[in-house]
């Protein structure tokens, strides 16, 4: 009895991922990337992200708990600065940003 629900709970989890993403595919077509109502959703995507990503850097949980704001935030600083120097180089920078956290919570935390 409770396989009937764990492969109804999958059938249902199926279509709530996918169904979406079938209708956002179906209609990009008929989006206006230049129109106001794009520019607004891309902005208030914009700032929810910065809004997380602020959150993580000064109210951190888990293990990102045990290190020092300072440091979280002169990786920060530090990867985007690389990030303009590489030309934008995304790869790069994160693997930077991620070597300078680690060696930086080794030494000093």
């Amino acid at each position: 009895m409770s396989d009937t629900y764990i492969y109804i709970a999958i059938v249902i989890t199926t279509f709530a991922t996918y169904l979406p993403r079938f209708l956002g595919v179906f209609s990009s077509d008929f989006v206006n990337e230049k129109g106001k109502l794009f520019k607004l959703v891309s902005c208030i995507s914009y700032g929810i992200l910065a809004a997380l990503i602020a959150r993580i850097f000064i109210h951190p949980v888990g293990a990102l708990e045990q290190t020092s704001t300072l440091i979280r935030l002169t990786v920060a600083t530090l990867t985007i600065v690389v990030l303009f120097l590489t030309k934008k180089n995304v790869l790069f920078s994160s693997l930077f940003g991620v070597i300078l956290f680690g060696i930086l919570n080794l030494y000093y935390n």
